[in-house]
């Protein structure tokens, strides 16, 4: 069975929350569809000083806000990945692993993904693999972990553990040794020109297989945190939309794509800022003219 609303937004953090206020607020139908819960990458920041009206806030605290007011307006949150779209009629059609939706309108607000080692990571997600080092930081209280980096896109992602584990050995795929010298945090060792080749363990993780100066060594672990960056995620949209040159979603000053009533919002739309307050903004325009 179908359900069809007036507007249906793809990403439930704040750009695409904001989108469903706005478009509640109009009399618009509207739903949000995701993942796993509301408020996407701002549950994972432990600090936010530049949210207007917060002089400090934990990202968890204000995304319970944000989720708390799209309840209040009653608007639909379902549950559900978005594996396949069809863009070409009037009415859009989404393909979800439950359900098949259809909307009027369409808003884009599925963020961004972490990126992957790429290795076989997933078979230990839960169990001492995360994306996240702010969010688990705590689960490994007293121990000895390690940061899969790239560039010191780990660094901040160590800092973080640092303040509740024994040690953090950060293993970074590039030369890292000018910083690793200057930086001095007694907890944090970074290591240079580490290629992570697999996690190893039974049950949980016990240790990070690398090759370090042609060699394979062995980092006992109780966790990997893998902090390679961020990406747009955007698959699902490559033949559909025009995207720039970094995967992100091209839209005009009114978050219009380049399908007509298809529009983008927050961190997987192309742009200069990705901040909470210009994805509110852009949220508030997708949901005006949705």
């Amino acid at each position: 069975m179908e359900k069809k609303f007036d507007v249906l937004i793809i990403g439930g953090g704040v750009a695409g929350m904001t989108a469903g206020i706005y478009a509640k607020r109009r009399g618009r139908n509207v739903a949000i569809i995701e993942k796993f819960t509301l408020g996407g990458q701002v549950l994972s920041l432990n600090r936010i000083e530049n949210f207007p009206s917060q002089s400090e806030i934990d990202g968890l605290t204000l995304g319970q806000m944000f989720a708390k007011q799209v309840k209040h307006l009653g608007i639909g949150v379902i549950l559900d990945d978005i594996e396949k779209i069809d863009f070409t009629g009037k009415e859009k059609i989404l393909f979800g692993k439950k359900q098949t939706y259809r909307a009027e309108s369409v808003i884009i607000a599925t963020g961004l993904a972490s990126v992957p080692l790429g290795k076989n990571e997933d078979d230990f997600l839960g169990r001492g693999v995360s994306f996240c080092a702010v969010c688990d930081a705590n689960f490994y209280k007293g121990k000895d972990v390690c940061v899969a980096s790239k560039g010191g896109s780990g660094i901040k992602g160590a800092l973080d553990l640092a303040g509740v584990c024994s040690k953090v050995t950060v293993l970074d795929s590039q030369d890292m040794s000018k910083f690793a010298s200057n930086f001095k945090n007694p907890k944090i060792e970074v290591v240079s020109n580490v290629e992570i080749e697999k996690v190893e363990g039974s049950d949980t993780v016990e240790g990070v297989l690398a090759k370090l100066n042609g060699k394979e060594k062995l980092f006992k672990t109780s966790a990997l945190f893998v902090e390679l960056g961020k990406r747009p995620k955007t698959d699902i949209f490559k033949r559909v939309l025009d995207l720039d040159d970094r995967g992100f979603i091209k839209t005009d000053a009114n978050m219009q794509t380049s399908q007509e009533n298809v529009f983008a919002v927050g961190d997987v739309r192309s742009g200069f800022l990705k901040q909470i307050v210009t994805a509110c903004g852009d949220g508030a325009i997708a949901g005006q003219l949705a």
